[in-house]
Parts: C-alpha cells; structure tokens; sequence
C-alpha cells in the first residue's frame, strides 16, 4: 500500500534543485510514478541531478541512481519524458520490481518557484501526472486527496510537515526533539517552568512559555499533529492531555508507569470528568516497552510508536525471560 502522502523531504529535493539551477546549471527533476514488486522508495520520491552530476534525493535507495546520472549526463532531456527501469532487462535492480520514472528539465516545470513557497508555507498541494500525453500540473490539495493513480493520472500528494508538540524540556524531551527532527517533523515545544527553559541546549527550536493547555489549545493539533506530555509532573501534563484529547491529534502520549497511567486516568475521569472513550486515546506509558532506562533510547520508542500509529501499523512488545 502507497502512503497517503510523501513527507516534507522531498520538497526540500526539490528546493535544492533550483538552488543548482540558480548557480547556472541545467537541471533534471527525477519523480518516481509507480512501482511494482520491491521498491525501496514510494511513489513521489524525487532526486535533482544537475549536468554536473550534482544530486539530492533518491528515487530507488541507490540501486540505479549511478546509472541514471550517467543517462542524464550523456542525453539530457530538453522535454518531460518516461523511462522504466526493470529487473528483468537491468542488472542495476537486484531486489526485483520495476519503477516508472517521470525525468523533467527544470525549466520545463512551471510556476515551480511558487510550488516551493506554497509548501515551506505549510500548505499541501498535489502534482498531477496525465498520461500519455505527460500533461503536467499543480494545485493546492484537499483533505480527500492522496498520491495513487486515478482517471489517467498519476497524482502525488506534498503535504505540509506534520507536527510534534512537546510539553517539558527535560533531558528526555531533548532527545525527542532531536530524533522527530531527523524524521522531518515540525517540532515544538512548551516549558511554563523558567529553569528547564534556560537548559535547553536547541536555540533553534520554537519555544512557548505558555500555560500546557493554552500552548495545545494555540497549535490546534489536527490529524498531522501529535502531542507529548513529558515533564513526568501531573501538575503539568495533566492540562496538556486534557486540552489534546479533545481534539483531532493523530497522538496523545504521556510519560509514567503502568500505576502513574492508572492514577492518571482516574483522576482525568473524577475530577474534571473526562469520558473513558477520551481517555483510551491516550497512549501511556507512552513508546513502545524496549525494557530501557536510557532517554535517548525512550525516545526512540516513542517516535516509533508515532511511525507506526501514523502509519496504521499496529507494533507490540514484550520482554524475554
């Protein structure tokens, strides 16, 4: 199954690629459109590849990039054209499968500057791909739309980056932030308390210094937002999971052991009367049970668990004797 979408990497691709193009080079935008059998990248994954044989980005996990440079560098296309990559009749697919490439100069593409800007504004758009008369075009998408083929098109979904409110800036929490960065999402991050604010080492990071509840209510977290409450301080936490359990949050997961996620939920349920089908949402103890103590290793439990959610795949764990 296709993902719904291509993550936000592959438009930084192709932003890299007219940074090529604007250093006075010509310049091929690699998309791949369909595959079949084994394929290592989707379908929307892109690379740049520059007469110079500069590139960015992948379009096969690096089984027929070489060659494909080469092809560029020895016939560069003055048009959009197709080429179909096989294991049957290349020995640059080891893995089986086939990919369907759509090469375009990228002077061929229009409005490609404004393509860019629309999405490092954070909004979605679609490419569509029109065969066979490679009829190409680009619009700002809808919450229906996803990357598949439909009505002689092959339409690729670009969505805006999604997002991971963080609330506490303990020692955790930092290797959270670095990790959800290397997976492209947008991170941001709440710390009401003055202390934990002068420790965070990321000068970079989107800092808010609201109260947890105000911070979620802000965010309005939607179907490409999770949330995170880990402080571990109920006091806290408890006013950020309040506000994101109400709303369209893909994730809600919140720091503590199995008796702190039961004194936590009763507490939810008795004193500001939360429902119990609003509780069940919440994933706690939050990641998944890698029987770890180390923060960098929690965290990485925890941006797997979110993969997996976002990605409707259901992960279990458990411990060896």
């Amino acid at each position: 199954m296709e993902p719904r979408s291509v993550m936000q990497r592959e438009a930084k691709t192709i932003e890299d690629a007219i940074s090529f193009k604007l250093a006075g080079e010509r310049v091929v935008l690699a998309t791949v459109l369909k595959t079949w059998g084994s394929s290592p990248r989707p379908i929307g994954a892109v690379m740049a590849i520059s007469e110079s044989r500069k590139f960015v980005g992948s379009v096969s996990g690096g089984c027929i990039e070489d060659e494909l440079i080469g092809l560029i560098q020895n016939e560069f296309p003055t048009e959009a054209v197709l080429i179909e990559y096989s294991s049957e009749t290349t020995r640059t697919l080891p893995c089986g499968g086939t990919l369907l490439l759509l090469l375009e100069p990228l002077d061929s593409i229009d409005a490609l500057d404004e393509m860019v800007k629309q999405l490092k504004n954070g909004i979605s758009i679609v490419r569509s791909v029109t065969l066979p008369t490679l009829e190409i075009s680009w619009r700002a998408a809808t919450d229906d739309d996803k990357t598949g083929f439909s009505s002689a098109a092959y339409d690729i979904l670009y969505e805006r980056n999604w997002q991971i409110l963080i609330v506490g800036m303990g020692e955790l929490s930092q290797w959270v932030y670095q990790v959800a960065n290397l997976m492209d999402y947008e991170v941001k991050v709440c710390e009401p308390r003055e202390d934990y604010r002068e420790s965070w080492p990321f000068g970079e990071s989107k800092i808010c210094t609201d109260y947890p509840d105000d911070f979620v209510r802000l965010a309005k977290p939607d179907r490409q937002t999770c949330v995170l409450a880990l402080t571990h301080d109920p006091k806290i936490d408890d006013m950020a999971i309040m506000e994101a359990l109400i709303t369209d949050a893909f994730y809600v997961g919140a720091l503590g052991s199995k008796r702190t996620t039961y004194n936590r939920a009763d507490r939810l349920k008795t004193h500001f009367g939360m429902k119990d089908k609003d509780i069940r949402r919440l994933h706690a103890p939050i990641g998944l049970d890698l029987n770890t103590r180390k923060p960098q290793e929690i965290a990485l439990s925890i941006i797997t668990e979110i993969t997996a959610v976002r990605n409707r795949v259901e992960i279990k764990s458990s411990r060896l004797e």
